[in-house]
């Protein structure tokens, strides 16, 4: 694929831009089709965030859920940010070990929503 060279260069790494019609695409909205790929091709088993769905859940009800799904979408495509709430992770401490007594005998893991997870999927796709 060709670029456009504009002659940046920082000592000796040429940077190249990408050709418009791929930086346009960048900015470009979500469509409803896409989003729907991406939550199809997460696993749908996994546990649950901390918003107590899973992708199961939200496969199995789309039809009811898309529109909000997709408000939440648009929302950070607008603004560039998420609705208050939904990027809200919760950190949980799983134990390493039989009864733990110290902090360093857990390990933390970050709860995320499935909407956030879904719209990083997206973001990574497209």
């Amino acid at each position: 694929m060709a670029t456009y060279d504009f002659d940046v260069k920082l000592g000796f790494v040429d940077f190249m831009s990408l050709l418009e019609a791929v930086s346009l695409r960048m900015v470009d909205g979500f469509s409803e089709e896409e989003v729907k790929a991406v939550v199809w091709m997460c696993e749908g088993s996994k546990s649950p965030g901390p918003d107590g769905f899973n992708f199961n859940f939200i496969k199995s009800n789309w039809e009811a859920l898309k529109k909000d799904i997709m408000e939440v979408v648009y929302v950070f495509q607008e603004s560039g940010s998420f609705p208050k709430g939904c990027n809200a992770p919760f950190i949980a401490l799983v134990p390493k070990v039989k009864d733990p007594v110290m902090i360093d005998q857990f390990m933390p893991i970050s709860l995320v929503g499935a909407y956030i997870r879904s719209l990083l999927r997206c973001c990574r796709v497209v």
